[in-house]
């Protein structure tokens, strides 16, 4: 008995090894929802988004009266937000700031993205500035 237990639990453990993941790709079914971030302050702004605990991505520098674009991509059905990258791989956006140049992360104003399954955020502009050594992102 203690040994057809081991060979099935040997069997689970080889069977969940072998599942491949697969990275849902393309914009079908995803709306894209345009992001502009304009920099009022003196400083440099940088912009960046959370792919996963480990992995930042770096959306743009902006001198003062610049300006940084993105273009997020969201599934109405899950309310889940992407970024798209060259192979249209679905990158969800855990979380995305925008800070001074060198510091952003120390510095940043998190932007709060809509995630409600139903419903699709609307396209935003900001405008951020440098508050006290922080910066604060607005919508215009």
């Amino acid at each position: 008995s203690s040994l057809i237990s081991m060979f099935l639990v040997a069997l689970a453990g080889t069977t969940a090894a072998q599942e491949v993941h697969v990275v849902a790709r393309g914009r079908d079914g995803l709306v894209k929802v345009p992001m502009t971030f304009t920099n009022a302050g003196p400083a440099p702004m940088a912009c960046k988004s959370a792919i996963a605990h480990w992995y930042s991505l770096d959306l743009g520098i902006a001198a003062e009266g610049a300006k940084v674009s993105v273009d997020p991509w969201s599934d109405p059905k899950s309310g889940e937000i992407f970024l798209l990258n060259d192979k249209e791989d679905r990158m969800p956006i855990q979380s995305l700031w925008c800070g001074l140049e060198g510091r952003s992360w120390e510095t940043r104003a998190e932007i709060v993205l809509s995630r409600r399954a139903g419903d699709t955020p609307a396209a935003e502009n900001l405008v951020c500035t440098q508050a006290e050594n922080r910066m604060t992102c607005k919508a215009i």
